[in-house]
């Protein structure tokens, strides 16, 4: 299926209730990297298709990684070949220019239903094609008991759980989950069981400078 055909705009989540990534940003607070790697995102974001939410890394007063939405029609060759190797079908929930600790390229995320199970794959891409990052998503009973030990400490109810690799080999776990208080808490896990990022996602508006 092309690429475009597989984008969709953001899921109403019950009735009556547009999904709260439509008109905001992710913001999700985690550690510091380098100033400067995040440059591009501006421009980007203030072009981004209208429906598609930017994504957005916060630490303390810098941005560590920003992605902003871009059509199907921007993706070069080899970015889309690589997509549809990594991600095949599906529905593809999220498309865009990333940059920041991962490298810069394009994030592309995709969601697949199997009757009453969903998952995700998401992948980052540079422009020849190369993936620098990649994840896919699993049951929580198939994922280490030290690692889900080590997320519930943020919160109890897990929501999402991913492997996360990059170029070479798996890396880490990352691990969504919510306390009793209704807070969406990500926990970053490493391999073996230690808890790497405590982060948690908020809804913000973001606004850029028009171009």
């Amino acid at each position: 299926m092309p690429l475009q055909e597989r984008l969709v705009r953001p899921r109403a989540i019950g009735p009556h209730r547009p999904s709260p990534w439509a008109a905001c940003a992710l913001l999700t607070l985690t550690a510091c990297v380098g100033a400067g790697q995040t440059d591009g995102f501006f421009e980007s974001a203030a072009t981004a298709p209208e429906d598609t939410p930017a994504r957005l890394t916060l630490s303390l007063d810098r941005i560590e990684t920003a992605a902003a939405g871009i059509t199907p029609g921007s993706v070069p060759p080899a970015v889309r070949a690589t997509i549809e190797a990594v991600t095949p079908g599906g529905e593809v929930v999220f498309l865009g220019r990333e940059w920041g600790r991962n490298g810069e390229g394009f994030r592309v995320e995709s969601r697949y239903v199997d009757g009453a199970s969903e998952s995700f794959r998401s992948a980052l891409i540079n422009e020849e094609g190369e993936i620098l990052e990649r994840s896919h998503t699993l049951p929580a009973t198939k994922v280490p008991p030290v690692v889900l030990g080590a997320a519930m400490k943020l919160g109890r109810d897990i929501r999402r759980c991913e492997i996360v690799s990059d170029a070479v080999a798996e890396r880490e776990w990352r691990i969504r989950c919510v306390d009793g208080g209704g807070r969406t808490f990500v926990a970053t896990v490493s391999l073996d069981g230690r808890l790497l990022h405590a982060q948690r996602i908020v809804a913000a508006e973001l606004q850029v400078d028009a171009r």
